[in-house]
């Protein structure tokens, strides 16, 4: 069963603010990603999965992006 970011977070019991933090990105940032409206990178993805404790396959959903290392 697939659920969202949101819904895995809250799951989770954390706060957008923390995971915002963790992933080194602002909360307006985490919000816009986790409403949908700009998409995770695939190493946010992984951490997202390890702290919410979800395989990462259930945000293929949410979309990807490889990030740019140049």
């Amino acid at each position: 069963m697939k659920i969202s970011v949101k819904a895995a977070r809250i799951n989770a019991n954390k706060k957008a603010q923390e995971v915002a933090d963790t992933l080194g990105i602002s909360i307006t940032t985490y919000s816009r990603k986790e409403n949908g409206h700009v998409r995770f990178y695939a190493d946010e993805v992984a951490k997202l999965s390890n702290m919410f404790n979800v395989p990462y396959e259930n945000f293929f959903d949410a979309g990807c992006l490889e990030k740019d290392t140049d």
